[in-house]
């Protein structure tokens, strides 16, 4: 509708040109009466000329809403096309998985379906405007002349049948384009998965040959698509240059023979040359528009498999008891290859024991656990629990009654708490309350997501179903997690963690009171008893730190911001002009070119692999001949301006990091240290007390950027004692206990970021916190495979204990071991997929 509003405007911002020409600068016979009034021929002139101003605003600000509302169009039909193939994904099977990846999958959500997205945008606005715009600038020249007309529109019949018939090519040229970038993507994703792989068999040669050859494969594509998109370009292009060769020849004649104006001529010219706009872009949205559907099958191809879930088992939020055995009968399945499969399985588990599939890899021993957790659909035969068919349950049901946990854990990028507590968050249960500003962008968002199809589940509210983990609330979610971390024997590793955490006062101060008496009490041990006395030194605002770097002498304060370290504190501009302002930036300089000159004096002729210079030097081997460089200007009094800015910076930043007490260089002198604490003395008073940037050293304040444990010891743990860092652990460690701490500790340790997908902690660690996720989901059957099954004392005590916390329930444990299996009620043995014993 708004686009019909723009074709009388845009015909008479044509008209007003030849008006203006004609009628108000060479018309006679003035006064001209419009609307009642009598303008003559200077006002007339100006009258006209306001109204084609005025047209002009009007019909920019028509296009401006028409591309800002077509331009939500297509975000909206983005954000909901991008939700479906990401619910698609999660809806495949598991097998299906075998056949893809997601260095395919990953290219299609994201960027592959962009420009369906702004095409959609693009669809109707498009072809309705620029088409409109089309057909009344042709009427207005039809109107001034037909011959005229018939010229402009002279090329559009060649150009409508060849540009087509030369697009058919690109289009397949785009498909397999598209099908080339996924490969190179799916082998980039492949080689950045196995990297350690291909360094330990020198394999990089092979890797990078490969992807040379597929992007060449991809330059070969592009430059066919480049070659015959310009050719069609300059089809266009020769076209369109081609008609104002008529207008020229036939309205010149018309014009020379009176029989046609020179503003209409004009106005014929200026309307044709708006008309080449219009005309190109709908050429072009026809380009488009094959380019698009192109993008599209491919997509659809491989979101679309036919053995896809119905929606409804994502969607469903029903949940139904599962009362009863465990029944397998004649059941088949085939994943694809050899040692994937299982043959006529036949086996009941009574409700509430606990029984041990056995079998090595590839016997058919994973695949019927995943078949018993719902994972995966039997292709003959059916699975039950009780009364129930697992192929006809939704994940409401399979995932909170059933907890399995396979051989290949997934931990996920976050917390340690986040990976506890996943299983436990299905659905929102306690909305967040909400007012002012901040409902109302809420209600914003439930509006979008509702338009677009999205969820409008809140990610801020309550996800914690703690009735399903039979507990009260948070606290004692915490309690109960940490007893399960207990029983898993990771309680000591999230403990160790929760040291080298931060911890933010505001959200406890109690437990933030709790870690400054500990540190009043170590400082007071550490002064009265001598045997510990020498294993660390205190921070003190009169007092040199020897076991501690220059930069956290000179400043003693660090960073509020936990995302700057003590290296980059020097870059910044309130230090820097500090440094400048007491001269400290040359005499750091001057200590960085002596520590530098020793370094090289010392390591310059050591080799790489050199455990020495890993050990005892703070310049690494790739450095070595930078700095001798730096050295060598700085040595030489003629070239001493040729040392750089950052030359200089680099200097301080060695001396920033020189610890006296380690580097033992002959730097450091009783004089620099005094001048140091002097201007220790000055930072604080002028910056640190003025900025927000920094928090100073405080005995008697918790320091938010550092640590827990660095919290608690106040100090550093002497370098020069080679077993100063253990026996302090040691004495930290008794004190923490002996204060109850511990506990609030390892509840810090839940907060510890584990990296992209657990890549900060170790393998047994992240299968050990995978099965704690599993217990706390409290769920009826318990479905574990390649477990703890080591054979050593602290394995078999592992799994007693899960039996215990098990008792009553069904527990399914998959094992390669016959003599663990003995262990349990019941046993299968399966072999090649099949059953070769029971017991």
């Amino acid at each position: 509708m708004v686009t019909v509003l723009t074709y009388p405007v845009v015909y008479f911002l044509l008209e007003l040109p030849k008006l203006i020409v004609n009628d108000a600068v060479q018309g006679v016979n003035f006064p001209r009466t419009v609307l009642g009034f009598d303008f003559d021929q200077v006002p007339y002139l100006v009258l006209l000329c306001f109204t084609f101003l005025t047209l002009v605003v009007v019909s920019n600000g028509l296009k401006f809403y028409l591309n800002v509302y077509k331009g939500r169009l297509g975000e909206r039909m983005l954000r909901r096309l991008r939700f479906e193939l990401f619910q698609r994904v999660l809806r495949f099977r598991l097998p299906h998985f075998r056949k893809v990846s997601s260095g395919e999958i990953i290219p299609m959500i994201t960027s592959e379906v962009e420009d369906v997205g702004g095409y959609i945008g693009e669809a109707f606005a498009l072809p309705a405007y620029q088409g409109g715009m089309l057909i009344v600038q042709l009427g207005f020249i039809f109107m001034q002349d037909p011959l005229l007309g018939l010229a402009a529109v002279s090329s559009y019949p060649i150009q409508g049948y060849v540009i087509p018939m030369l697009q058919k090519r690109v289009v397949l040229l785009s498909r397999q384009r598209v099908k080339n970038v996924r490969l190179i993507a799916d082998k980039v994703g492949e080689s950045i998965t196995g990297v350690a792989e291909i360094h330990a068999n020198d394999a990089s040669a092979w890797h990078s040959a490969d992807i040379s050859d597929r992007l060449y494969e991809n330059f070969k594509i592009r430059y066919e698509i480049f070659n015959r998109k310009f050719l069609i370009k300059f089809l266009n292009n020769f076209m369109n240059q081609l008609t104002p060769f008529f207008f020229y020849l036939i309205g010149g004649y018309l014009v020379i023979q009176g029989n046609l104006s020179i503003g209409a001529l004009l106005a014929v010219i200026a309307a044709y040359k708006d008309l080449a706009g219009p005309w190109k872009l709908l050429l072009s949205f026809y380009q488009m528009t094959a380019d698009v559907s192109v993008k599209y099958q491919t997509v659809v191809e491989n979101f679309d498999p036919q053995d896809i879930y119905e929606t409804d088992r994502l969607t469903a939020d029903e949940t139904v008891e599962l009362h009863g055995d465990v029944r397998f009968e004649n059941v088949n399945f085939s994943g694809g290859a050899a040692g994937q499969e299982v043959m006529d399985i036949n086996l009941t588990v009574p409700e509430g024991k606990a029984c041990a599939i056995v079998g090595p890899d590839g016997s058919g021993r994973s695949e019927v656990l995943q078949l018993a957790a719902g994972l995966v659909s039997a292709s003959s035969g059916k699975v039950w629990i009780g009364d129930h068919n697992l192929d006809h349950l939704t994940d409401s049901t399979l995932g909170r009654q059933i907890a399995y946990v396979g051989g290949a854990v997934h931990v996920w990028t976050g917390t340690i708490r986040d990976n506890l507590y996943y299983g436990l968050r299905h659905r929102p249960l306690v909305p967040p309350q909400r007012e002012g500003e901040d409902l109302r962008l809420y209600k914003r968002r439930v509006s979008e997501a509702k338009e677009t199809h999205n969820p409008v589940y809140d990610l801020s509210a309550k996800w914690d179903d703690f009735a399903a983990a039979g507990v009260d609330g948070s606290d004692g979610l915490d309690e109960k997690a940490l007893e399960l971390l207990a029983a898993v024997s990771l309680d000591k590793d999230i403990y160790r963690l929760g040291l080298q955490s931060r911890f933010d006062p505001s959200m406890n101060d109690t437990f933030a009171e709790k870690i400054l008496n500990v540190r009043k009490d170590l400082a007071i041990r550490i002064a009265s008893e001598p045997a510990i006395s020498g294993l660390v030194e205190l921070w003190h605002p009169d007092r040199f730190n020897a076991s501690a770097s220059l930069a956290d002498n000179l400043f003693f304060a660090v960073p509020s911001d936990p995302e700057i370290t003590m290296d980059q504190v020097p870059d910044l501009e309130e230090v820097k002009a500090f440094l400048v302002e007491t001269g400290f930036d040359e005499k750091l300089q001057q200590i960085g070119l002596k520590v530098a000159d020793t370094m090289l004096e010392l390591f310059a002729n050591v080799s790489g692999d050199s455990g020495l210079l890993g050990a005892y030097s703070f310049i690494t081997q790739d450095e070595i001949p930078e700095f001798e460089r730096i050295v060598r200007i700085a040595k030489s009094e003629q070239q001493r301006p040729g040392l750089s800015e950052a030359d200089r910076s680099r200097l301080r930043g060695l001396a920033f990091k020189l610890v006296p007490a380690r580097h033992r260089l002959g730097v450091m002198s009783d004089e620099l240290r005094d001048e140091i604490i002097a201007a220790r003395k000055q930072f604080l008073e002028r910056v640190v007390k003025n900025s927000e940037s920094f928090v100073a050293f405080d005995p008697d304040v918790y320091l938010p950027p550092l640590t827990i444990e660095d919290n608690l010891l106040f100090g550093r743990a002497r370098v020069d004692r080679r077993d100063a860092r253990r026996r302090i652990d040691d004495v930290i460690r008794a004190i923490v206990e002996e204060t109850g701490l511990r506990q609030p500790i390892i509840y810090a340790g839940f907060g510890y970021h584990v990296g992209v997908a657990g890549s900060r902690l170790s393998a047994g660690q992240r299968r050990r916190i995978a099965l704690v996720r599993g217990l706390l989901k409290n769920a009826k059957i318990t479905i574990l495979d390649d477990i703890a099954t080591g054979t050593t004392e602290d394995d078999k005590a592992l799994r007693d204990g899960l039996r215990k916390i098990l008792s009553g329930k069904t527990f399914l444990f998959g094992t390669s071991n016959a003599d663990i299996a003995a262990e349990f009620d019941q046993q299968f043995v399966l072999d090649q997929g099949r059953i070769s014993d029971k017991g």
